[in-house]
């Protein structure tokens, strides 16, 4: 009586359950990793609740994101440092359980996801309140480290690139959840919520944020010019302008970091190779990365040994550069061709871009887009796959946008080959 209590329990309460450990993910990406993993491996267990194995086979883009990561095992076989291999194999484990999590997972009422958007809302900007405690409380010091490209401390252990990532899309996601409220008082505090993380994004001045904010306002123009609202994208664009100059005249944080990228990028036009500028550090290692691969073509240099044939490289070509300048490529598809060659970075590629094969011509198919857009931009610049913050903010932002973008009356679990 008991086990079928729990069982109908579990069944019925699927729903509120992955909620609840959705938001538990984000509290642990803020503050708490032990968190992040316990609710992911939860929010793993009440989606296969009651599911036929059969059932996980039909889920395309998991086996492709298991395949590129098997590869990744595979590498283990050609790499000397297997403490390092090790490190970026385990962050991997979250493509084993949350997109196949996802995928079994019945299509959520739109009531879920609005309580699961206040859930993400509040507790993002409890953390942006935080962050900015640390700007208010000594402005001068923190204004003063701006131009040497430092930051004020941020949530999600001070990792100020994936938090401002993470914002940034949450911006996104508002703006998709908006136009589905009913309510008025919603809209507005939805609004509101849209207007704050802008502004504390400009504040910041992290650029992977921004990039990520400017982007997909570059898209969503696109997307109403292409739908004939011509007057409607041309004020947004004239909006958007507008802002940006207010904010550079206003926002010294902002206006500092826009300097400091102009000048390493002038310094680099003259010939300036120095990695204490960190835009040009990272130009060096995608020279030496390139090289690398060139050598490598096939089976790479194995995930192990990426951070040593680095090393190698820059006591050939780049001497000069300190040690703890030299750093391995920010960049997610030469991380993949580093690790496995050309085999590994095609299954990549099949896995990155398979999620917008199908995308629908409607507002939904525009959101998904976007989100996979912005979130593809950012692993051009950053790494993001090889750290477990990356990981979770790539597969959570996408993953939600994916399921959200489902139709309310599937019966049967869909397969995210044809989601959005």
């Amino acid at each position: 009586m008991k086990n079928n209590n729990l069982q109908r329990f579990l069944t019925e309460r699927q729903s509120e359950i992955a909620i609840i450990t959705a938001l538990g993910m984000v509290l642990g990406f803020l503050c708490a990793r032990a968190v992040l993993s316990l609710s992911m491996f939860l929010f793993f267990l009440n989606a296969i609740w009651n599911t036929s194995p059969k059932s996980w086979l039909k889920q395309t883009w998991w086996l492709a994101g298991l395949a590129w990561v098997a590869m990744y095992a595979l590498s283990y076989f050609w790499s000397d440092d297997i403490p390092y291999w090790q490190e970026r194999f385990q962050v991997k484990f979250p493509y084993v359980i949350l997109p196949i999590a996802f995928g079994l997972l019945r299509p959520l009422s739109f009531n879920y996801l609005r309580w699961l958007s206040y859930g993400m809302i509040i507790m993002v900007f409890a953390g942006c309140a935080y962050s900015l405690s640390f700007y208010f409380a000594d402005s001068e010091k923190i204004l003063s480290e701006y131009f040497y490209s430092k930051v004020f401390p941020t949530p999600a252990y001070k990792d100020h690139i994936r938090f401002s990532i993470f914002v940034a899309w949450l911006v996104i996601w508002c703006s998709f959840i908006y136009r589905k409220l009913s309510l008025q008082l919603d809209k507005i505090l939805f609004i509101c919520a849209i207007i704050f993380f802008t502004l504390y994004l400009h504040i910041l001045a992290v650029r992977s944020g921004l990039l990520v904010l400017y982007a997909f306002a570059f898209l969503y123009v696109i997307y109403l010019f292409l739908r004939k609202k011509i007057i409607l994208a041309g004020s947004i664009t004239l909006v958007t302008i507008a802002l940006g100059f207010t904010i550079y005249k206003t926002v010294p944080s902002f206006r500092l970091k826009l300097h400091y990228t102009l000048y390493t990028l002038s310094e680099y036009k003259k010939g300036n190779k120095s990695a204490d500028f960190s835009d040009i550090g990272r130009i060096i290692s995608y020279q030496l990365a390139a090289e690398l691969i060139k050598e490598n073509p096939l089976l790479g240099v194995g995930a192990g040994d990426i951070r040593e044939e680095m090393r190698k490289k820059y006591e050939i070509y780049s001497p000069d550069t300190k040690p703890e300048q030299r750093i391995v490529p920010h960049n997610q598809i030469m991380e993949v061709a580093l690790a496995g060659g050309m085999i590994t970075l095609a299954i990549f590629l099949y896995w990155l871009f398979f999620p917008i094969l199908k995308v629908k011509r409607n507002r939904d198919g525009f959101y998904l887009l976007a989100t996979w857009f912005v979130l593809f931009v950012t692993m051009m610049v950053e790494a993001m796959l090889e750290v477990q913050l990356g990981v979770f903010v790539y597969l959570f932002c996408m993953l939600w946008i994916m399921k959200a973008t489902q139709r309310s009356n599937q019966i049967n679990p869909p397969d995210f080959a044809t989601a959005g």
